[in-house]
């Protein structure tokens, strides 16, 4: 045996007693949950309130231990003083309460991914083991401290990190988090008191270290997080499913992950089956709009001509003029409220107006204590003060005001002066013909309902009033206690009703720099006394003006303290395809530094001309699959999206436009027409710089097939 397999094999009887151990306390959480549940207890409310308590607690802890069994120690630390210490995802200890694992987000973990050999921190071998299930197949070491003697100490092994980082890539991506590197591991335990901004070029790892940060901070403040929630957002619902298993394999089940879209809960029926193109999305993501849509409310609030309101009670008339009902109108359309809330401010004081002409009748006697709310209920239950009402001030819901601008109920042209230009009118109106929505109109939808508010309830007479909260109200007056399963239940129903405008603790949003200013006032309201990771990199940005969303970011994040943190080393990209990325760059901004790579295959990236693409596409794509054992892209433009999908059917093989690109990674990348990528974008800088991201999606191979020459990106 030599000294790599006695290594290997003093590895593996660790991760034979971690796993074992592991399989004590997965036995011992399923069967606490299963005793919780079927516990006989006393049957009272506070016995089967302690039940839940415990099964969700068994629950959580069986859950967490079922996700941590792959890959479940992955390294090594040696240190001057003290015991050798194993990092992994989860921290296991022995009966006696001695260390077999340490969890990785733990503060002793933390020198695994900073110490370096100019700072080693007390470490004198850093050992990465790589397993596959539960056999160690490898390990490789790091001598931090050459000066340092510790008895027994051997180094083996080379290349862990680049072995990982060159590794095939599945439909999914795979979290990281034994090869975090130091700048990386900054950025994922920095201080959560605000906002921590990360940004870096293509393959530096934004989105991994967002991810990982997020485990980190459930971890350090499970309590606070787990209660409020975390939020993390993306640009599409292909990079939501890229990303979506990394945080269970870190155990981390109850994070919300969602595009940009899917935030706003939109009235049943309407779907998001809409395509915008960039100049629709540049007019609908301008922070514009909010006063377009709010002059859009305004129009049809008095849209209806209203008149003297006439109304007989007991055979008596009570008229109030026009111009009355216009001046308590008036009156309440200047108070801050939404307009659903301000439809009952106004029939309060229309109410308060016909109760005065009531009062004034001839030979009217003394009112009797609740006269007046008798006369409340009657007026309001009136069916043609009804009608007035619903003329003098109709209630309103989003998709009322998208789809009358979509009808020409609303005057495009008169609400847009001194806004939009002709020519963004026009795209404007063209992208409502028929009745779908686009992803780009959720963020009005919601801008259209804060400055909404919600619907008024149905008034209730008091004796027929119930609640399920006043239920629940009297049952702990009469008990003392309600349970959790009580309490979950009508919990759960609110969220949903509500999820519109449910605040987190934390919100992650990933490609920043792509995120429209109205998306951006969506996700404001999702994050009031939030704290954030942003991360991005502007040079990737699509949109027109990157200074508008920038500030659209600073205003959202008001006065928090903000933090920022550049990565700097590309773990992606092969240094032959950083080059060809890096001739893109230099077009889009000539004193922007692309980050550094670090891995070179020899692998030159091909570009190929051809007349004809879509006859020249399954070659390439055909020769493609036979050196690359992964997943291989085919990054499009909008124009041939369609054709491609209908010529390609491979199951490596993923067909995406320029916008589902982003944040995502290949082994082997096609990117087709980078002409028409160019040309379609707005500007010439907004093009470049999405073909910049096309062209730094692959690990492996990258081939161009264009019908222009290479020199064409120079």
């Amino acid at each position: 045996m030599n000294e790599l397999e006695r290594e290997v094999e003093r590895e593996q009887d660790v991760v034979d007693r971690a796993l074992a151990r592991l399989n004590v306390l997965r036995e011992i959480a399923a069967q606490r949950e299963i005793e919780s549940l079927h516990g006989l207890g006393s049957g009272t409310p506070q016995a089967v309130y302690e039940r839940d308590v415990q099964a969700l607690a068994a629950a959580s802890r069986r859950i967490d231990l079922d996700a941590a069994g792959e890959g479940l120690v992955f390294g090594r630390l040696d240190v001057l003083e003290g015991e050798a210490l194993h990092i992994g995802r989860l921290g296991l200890r022995t009966e006696e309460q001695d260390p077999i694992v340490v969890d990785w987000r733990a503060p002793a973990a933390a020198p695994f991914y900073r110490a370096t050999a100019a700072d080693p921190l007390g470490v004198v071998r850093r050992r990465t083991i790589t397993c596959r299930g539960p056999r160690v197949t490898g390990v490789e070491d790091e001598l931090l401290d050459p000066s340092a003697r510790l008895e027994g100490t051997v180094v083996v092994g080379d290349g862990a990190f680049l072995a990982a980082v060159s590794r095939e890539r599945g439909p999914q991506m795979r979290d990281i988090v034994a090869t975090i590197q130091r700048e990386q591991d900054l950025a994922v335990r920095a201080p959560d008191d605000g906002a921590l901004v990360v940004t870096g070029g293509p393959g530096t790892g934004k989105t991994a270290v967002a991810l990982h940060r997020v485990a980190y901070l459930m971890y350090a403040k499970r309590d606070w997080y787990g209660r409020r929630g975390v939020l993390v957002v993306g640009p599409s619902p292909v990079f939501i499913d890229y990303i979506g298993a990394v945080l269970p394999s870190l155990g981390e089940t109850s994070v919300r992950l969602s595009d940009l879209g899917g935030l706003p809960q939109l009235p049943r029926g309407l779907t998001l089956d809409g395509d915008d193109d960039p100049a629709t999305i540049a007019v609908k993501g301008s922070e514009r709009m909010a006063t377009l849509l709010r002059r859009a409310v305004r129009h049809l609030a008095v849209a209806q001509r209203i008149d003297d309101l006439d109304l007989v009670r007991w055979g008596h008339p009570i008229t109030i003029d026009v111009q009355e009902l216009l001046r308590r109108r008036t009156q309440v359309a200047r108070s801050p409220r939404s307009h659903n809330a301000g439809r009952s401010a106004y029939v309060a004081a229309v109410v308060e107006a016909a109760w005065r002409s009531w009062e004034r009748r001839p030979a009217a006697p003394r009112p009797e204590p609740g006269d007046r709310e008798d006369f409340g209920r009657w007026l309001k239950n009136d069916p043609a003060f009804v009608r007035e009402l619903d003329k003098a001030w109709p209630i309103l819901e989003p998709h009322h005001v998208l789809t009358a601008l979509r009808a020409g109920d609303v005057p495009l042209r008169q609400i847009a002066q001194g806004l939009y230009d002709d020519v963004e009118q026009r795209v404007l109106a063209a992208s409502w013909p028929g009745t779908s929505f686009s992803a780009a109109d959720t963020a009005l939808f919601d801008e259209l309902a804060t400055l909404l508010g919600p619907p008024p309830e149905p008034e209730v007479d008091p004796d027929d009033a119930w609640s399920e909260e006043a239920e629940l109200e009297a049952l702990a007056a009469e008990h003392g206690v309600t349970t959790f399963a009580d309490r979950n239940r009508s919990a759960g129903r609110n969220v949903t009703a509500e999820s519109d405008y449910r605040t987190f603790a934390h919100v992650v949003v990933d490609e920043a720099q792509d995120v429209t200013p109205m998306q951006w006032r969506m996700l404001g309201r999702r994050a009031r006394g939030a704290t954030w990771t942003i991360v991005g990199d502007w040079a990737q940005s699509a949109w027109p003006d990157v200074a508008e969303v920038r500030r659209a970011m600073d205003e959202v994040l008001g006065k928090a303290r903000v933090r920022f943190t550049e990565l700097s080393t590309n773990y992606r990209t092969t240094t032959e395809i950083a080059a060809l990325a890096a001739r893109v760059l230099y077009r889009i901004d000539r004193t922007a530094v692309a980050p550094q790579a670090v891995r070179s295959t020899g692998i030159e990236p091909l570009w190929l001309t051809n007349d004809d693409l879509l006859a020249g596409l399954p070659a390439v794509l055909t020769q493609l699959l036979e050196q690359v054992s992964g997943t291989v892209g085919v990054v499009v433009p909008r124009a041939l999206r369609v054709p491609v999908r209908a010529l390609v059917n491979h199951p490596r093989v993923a067909v995406v436009d320029t916008w589902q690109v982003k944040g995502l990674e290949y082994d082997g990348c096609v990117v087709l027409a980078p002409e028409l990528v160019v040309s379609e974008a707005l500007t010439e800088i907004a093009g470049l710089r999405t073909l910049y991201v096309a062209l730094t999606r692959a690990t492996q191979r990258l081939v161009v097939l264009s019908t222009h020459p290479e020199v064409w990106v120079d």
